[in-house]
């Protein structure tokens, strides 16, 4: 689907790029504009879209990068309102805004490949909403272990606080999240709430972006 011209799209691409020179520095800052540049994967950020069925969110060429925009605007809403209803904040900004900019990283694929491809079957299109599907030519992965992987092969490393909060921002939604959030031994419990808080931002954003969809 198409929501943004050539020109739009990468005006878009820009700002994301902008947006990460103002949130990091140094060596890391480096290697983010390095893995985002088009020789890598630059071309699958400013194409992709968040996800392949109108009636999930930002299905549309370019949604990925408006839904991690959102997600790290909300999340520093989020964060301003948990504090102020008394939340214990244990981790930086910048562990926040690393998790919430990469939280969706795997849904980009891989270099040369993107996760997403144009959904050909019109009976697909027509009667289930599916204007993406998954591309084959690439391995299966989740979108949150692909996540993962590329942050290593980009050798981009992160804290432990960045690993949950990348990790959880699903929530409960994701299954393999259960043996994290579900849990009654006090020793397994969270020990930070940086999860809470992107998930929180997450939702929200995914919620929004649906019903401007359906406008």
């Amino acid at each position: 689907m198409n929501r943004y011209n050539e020109k739009q799209l990468e005006e878009n691409y820009n700002k994301f790029l902008e947006a990460l020179k103002k949130s990091f520095d140094g060596e890391r800052l480096e290697k983010l504009l390095h893995m985002y540049s088009m020789e890598e994967l630059g071309p699958n950020l400013m194409l992709s879209p968040a996800s392949g069925n109108v009636n999930y969110h930002n299905a549309y060429e370019g949604g990925y990068i408006d839904h991690v925009m959102n997600v790290a605007r909300n999340s520093l809403r989020m964060l301003k309102l948990y504090k102020e209803a008394g939340g214990m904040v244990d981790f930086t900004q910048e562990e926040l805004l690393f998790s919430a900019f990469h939280h969706d990283l795997g849904k980009l694929g891989e270099r040369g490949n993107m996760a997403y491809k144009i959904q050909e079957s019109e009976w697909h299109r027509k009667n289930r909403g599916d204007v993406y599907t998954w591309n084959d030519d690439i391995s299966y992965m989740t979108h949150t272990d692909r996540t993962f992987y590329l942050l290593s092969q980009y050798d981009l490393k992160y804290s432990e606080k960045e690993f949950f909060g990348i990790k959880l921002t699903d929530g409960i939604y994701d299954e393999d999240n259960m043996k994290y959030l579900k849990t009654f031994d006090i020793k397994k419990a969270q020990r930070s709430n940086i999860g809470h808080v992107l998930h929180f931002a997450d939702h929200m954003s995914t919620l929004i972006e649906r019903d401007e969809q359906r406008k």
